[in-house]
């Protein structure tokens, strides 16, 4: 198979799926317990109050209908509808918020590939030594530990008892909005001060959301290297009296990375759903702090807008990693023409 018909095929293979789970979202948001345009109202809402907005908001039609109706409104008119929680179309809502998610997540995978491998790498040069027992267990301590609990954790003694950094939020100096990144708007605006804060206010829930994937990546970064320990270019190296550590981080280094990138691309998932529980904890304003809180209100029209806005991310990026791996292994798309 073709590269090209690779690509196609399996981009093809995307639009059921992201259909799937429109359908899925869309009927459980209208099958929900309670009723959201009272909520929205409050108790001393009329009856003819309640059935006005129920008819404006086209609760008043079939479900399938409804269905129908919200891609017609999202192709023809750029709109997903309105958010009871912010009374703004919840398309400009994801517009707003999802910066500061993707902003925390690019910067958690930098840092867990980065801070993964060197630790792998230093648990595989002293194995078995005090410094691997120690970082392992610290690596088995990252995978079990619950996320809100390390936060809270972060909080409580960095912040709180040390004030060290910031507790809360995503930024205290005022910044201009330009992209949405506060990292990039800061230096496109000259806010260096901004800069700063917000790096600030990142280093809490970047560890947070970083430290199980760190841990994962470590302990398969060291493996890696003792594999590589065993094969012809390192006794090749030795017997030519290259030093140690440049044997470790300049070659087996350069291979181990690879196995760090592959995971970061299978993790990608864990830090999706992860920024969720980040969010929360930190007050960090982004697209998991929007969804948890429009869900507690019934915002059906919000739910769905961002539940399909994480959903596509997902298989987006799926899709991107499945023709990165059928691009460098080409077995990948004969098996797939196989089947």
């Amino acid at each position: 198979m073709r590269f090209r018909d690779f690509i196609i095929r399996r981009g093809l293979q995307i639009i059921p799926t992201i259909i799937g789970l429109s359908i899925l979202i869309f009927y459980i948001t209208r099958v929900m317990p309670g009723d959201p345009v009272r909520l929205y109202l409050g108790l001393e809402a009329t009856e003819e109050q309640v059935q006005y907005y129920r008819k404006l908001f086209g609760l008043d039609k079939p479900i399938w209908q409804q269905y129908i109706d919200m891609w017609i409104n999202l192709f023809s008119k750029g709109s997903l509808g309105l958010s009871l929680y912010t009374n703004r179309d919840v398309l400009y809502d994801i517009l707003y918020y999802l910066p500061a998610t993707l902003e925390l997540i690019i910067i958690s995978m930098i840092f867990s590939a980065i801070v993964g491998s060197l630790l792998g790498v230093l648990c595989a040069i002293y194995r078995n030594r005090w410094i691997d027992h120690v970082l392992r267990v610290i690596a088995i301590s990252g995978v079990s530990s619950p996320r809100f609990w390390t936060g809270l954790l972060l909080q409580l003694v960095v912040a709180y008892y040390l004030g060290l950094l910031p507790m809360v939020g995503r930024a205290d100096i005022p910044i201009t909005r330009v992209t949405g990144f506060y990292l990039i708007d800061s230096l496109i605006t000259g806010n260096f001060e901004g800069f700063v804060d917000t790096i600030r206010h990142l280093i809490l829930p970047v560890i947070t959301l970083s430290f199980s994937p760190i841990a994962q990546i470590m302990r398969l970064v060291r493996a890696s290297i003792l594999e590589e320990l065993g094969k012809g270019y390192v006794f090749t190296f030795r017997a030519h009296a290259l030093p140690e550590n440049l044997i470790y981080l300049k070659y087996m280094l350069r291979n181990a990375l690879i196995v760090a990138i592959t995971i970061i691309g299978m993790l990608f998932g864990f830090f999706v759903y992860g920024a969720f529980e980040v969010e929360v904890v930190f007050g960090w304003p982004g697209l998991g702090w929007y969804t948890v809180r429009v869900a507690l209100y019934k915002d059906f029209n919000a739910i769905v807008g961002a539940v399909m806005t994480i959903g596509i991310i997902m298989v987006v990026t799926n899709y991107i990693v499945d023709i990165l791996y059928g691009y460098l292994d080409p077995r990948i798309r004969i098996r797939m023409e196989v089947k």
